[in-house]
């Protein structure tokens, strides 16, 4: 069994793993202490899910007080890297990781970068964000997925991509809709360009998450998550904290 800390001369104490969020947007730092475990494993998928919710440029793991129980807990950090890569497009660094531990990832394939400090960390990934974002509460009703629209238009229009416009708006007006009609709580709506592609992300206060089913021609309802996967160059839902986001890429191709 391996045990990798950052300073090998002063390992932290044998306990439970805690993780505490310094900040969420645009870069959020999450401080872990103690042993990385099975338990422990679950409760870092936890807090990182709940950090996605901001949808952050970046996040930053301070690993300075962190110890890993096991080999296969490392992999955890190679799960996470790459969802929150998928969405909403995190770059998940370390801050204070031993080179054995950055050593380790890289036998399992990943490669994810380390600072000396989480200021460091903090300055280099807070540039590298996309340059055009718009986040907006909306109301649990139905003026919201009209409210939306007018706000995805000036977005594109502001931004430079019209051409994304007409398919980003059938699926902003599913996303919206349906977080209205089956959660009825506020709603939350992010826009962001990235890598050309325009992020649209929903989040409302439900756990429960949508089904995509197959429709009837007959069928009045029902396909709108058949549209938003037909729209899209790629989309998907996650719960974050007491609730979830369901999010879609709409790329230029879809134009």
């Amino acid at each position: 069994m391996n045990r990798w800390t950052c300073d090998a001369g002063s390992q932290p104490p044998d306990r439970a793993l805690t993780c505490s969020i310094e900040s969420e947007y645009p870069v959020a730092v999450i401080h872990l202490c103690g042993r990385l475990d099975p338990d422990g494993v679950t409760d870092l998928q936890a807090c990182v899910r709940d950090c996605l919710a901001a949808e952050p440029d970046a996040i930053v793991l301070d690993v300075a007080d962190l110890s890993v129980a096991a080999d296969e807990c490392v992999t955890v950090f190679a799960i996470l890297s790459c969802q929150t890569m998928t969405w909403p497009g995190s770059t998940l660094v370390f801050a204070c990781a031993s080179p054995a531990l950055v050593a380790a990832l890289r036998r399992e394939g990943t490669d994810i970068a380390s600072y000396p400090s989480v200021d460091a960390a903090r300055d280099r990934v807070g540039t590298d964000g996309p340059r055009y974002r718009l986040r907006e509460a909306l109301p649990a009703s139905p003026v919201a997925a009209p409210v939306a629209r007018q706000l995805l238009g000036r977005a594109c229009r502001s931004w430079s991509v019209q051409e994304l416009l007409e398919p980003a708006e059938l699926v902003t007006t599913e996303l919206v809709a349906n977080a209205v009609q089956h959660a009825g709580s506020r709603v939350m709506l992010t826009v962001s360009l990235r890598q050309g592609d325009l992020q649209i992300s929903v989040g409302d206060d439900s756990r429960a998450l949508p089904h995509q089913r197959v429709s009837m021609p007959s069928d009045e309802h029902g396909r709108g998550l058949l549209m938003v996967d037909a729209l899209s160059k790629d989309w998907g839902m996650t719960c974050v904290g007491d609730g979830k986001v369901v999010w879609a890429k709409v790329a230029a191709t879809h134009a």
